[in-house]
């Protein structure tokens, strides 16, 4: 899915799952008590170990990269019989896909989920002139770090991931950006900007 996939933190400080108080507002919020959580991209050192979990709850990592602590390689790769979830997370992970195994992603991230579950997706905001900053050094990065098989992102706006969500089949979805370090007041503030947008059934 694209070196970098598994969670560099040359990209993830302004991430929900890199600091404990994001994290607590989304557990208090969308994690009952026994609740399981899908981390899509996730690594053992994120979410997983940021998180005070209620009692019987579970986090279950799904990431191609290797000595990340995943559960699973792929959403797809989680056998059907395997419980549903409560909360589903893809953070900082959109920008390694293209639209249309994206939005199949989704969908599948929507059956996997119990009926009043949701689905959190955060992402580098790539608009304004800190968004465009952001672009420009991805894309130079990734040509240092590989010239011949420079790593392809894909920026997507909170319309373009509202309209994915839509596509996927979920009909209830709401900008969260309350849900940031930067909105938390997390010093300094991490660049770039996330968004995060919640989407349920």
């Amino acid at each position: 899915m694209g070196t970098g996939f598994g969670g560099n933190p040359i990209y993830n400080r302004a991430s929900p799952s890199s600091h404990v108080r994001c994290v607590d507002a989304i557990i208090r919020e969308f994690l009952p008590k026994g609740g399981r959580v899908l981390d899509i991209g996730g690594t053992e050192a994120g979410f997983r170990s940021q998180a005070a979990l209620p009692a019987g709850s579970t986090v279950v990592i799904a990431n191609p990269e290797r000595g990340v602590g995943a559960d699973y390689r792929y959403v797809s790769d989680i056998p059907p019989r395997v419980e549903r979830f409560d909360l589903a997370m893809l953070f900082g992970v959109m920008m390694y896909l293209e639209r249309e195994p994206l939005v199949g992603l989704m969908a599948d991230v929507r059956r996997r989920l119990k009926p009043r579950g949701t689905f959190l997706v955060a992402e580098p905001n790539p608009e304004g002139v800190v968004g465009a900053a952001e672009i420009l050094a991805k894309t130079i990065y990734a040509a240092i770090k590989s010239f011949w098989d420079p790593t392809k992102f894909n920026f997507y706006t909170v319309a373009d991931t509202k309209g994915m969500l839509r596509e996927a089949g979920f009909p209830n979805i709401a900008e969260r950006s309350d849900l940031t370090p930067n909105r938390m007041g997390i010093f300094p503030p991490p660049q770039p900007p996330y968004y995060v947008v919640a989407a349920r059934i």
